[in-house]
């Protein structure tokens, strides 16, 4: 019959881990393996030594931020729109200056009024006294 493997908590399981540690530097007198439990992970340590875990997902607590924190957040992020706006508008220039190149605007004909053109359009426009 297959033996059940130990099930313990993070922190039973935390503090046989460190027990071998301490046996190993201490009475079998191998501080480089002691060393080598301790950087251990305590997932991989369970792995090893055949442990389950009774609480596998530990909670972890998000670290809390500090105002100066958000404000250095803060100023990093309004130096990167300050370089992207920077890059947007050399980006602009560029492509105004490839527009030019590839379809330049029609220059403006003046024409010269000579009055004559003047009377004609008043002429083709109704009157609007005679309705």
């Amino acid at each position: 019959m297959a033996r059940r493997p130990k099930s313990l908590t993070r922190s039973q399981l935390q503090a046989r881990k460190d027990q071998a540690a301490r046996f190993t530097r201490d009475v079998v007198g191998d501080a480089e393996r002691a060393a080598e439990i301790e950087s251990e992970s305590l997932a991989d340590y369970a792995a090893r030594r055949h442990i389950e875990i009774q609480n596998p997902y530990e909670r972890f607590s998000v670290p809390r931020k500090t105002i100066d924190d958000y404000r250095a957040e803060l100023k990093d992020a309004k130096q990167q729109v300050r370089d992207l706006e920077e890059e947007n508008e050399s980006l602009q220039e560029q492509l105004d200056q490839i527009s030019d190149i590839i379809a330049p605007e029609p220059e403006v004909e003046q024409e010269e009024d000579d009055g004559e053109d003047a009377d004609e359009d008043v002429e083709e426009d109704e009157n609007p006294l005679l309705v």
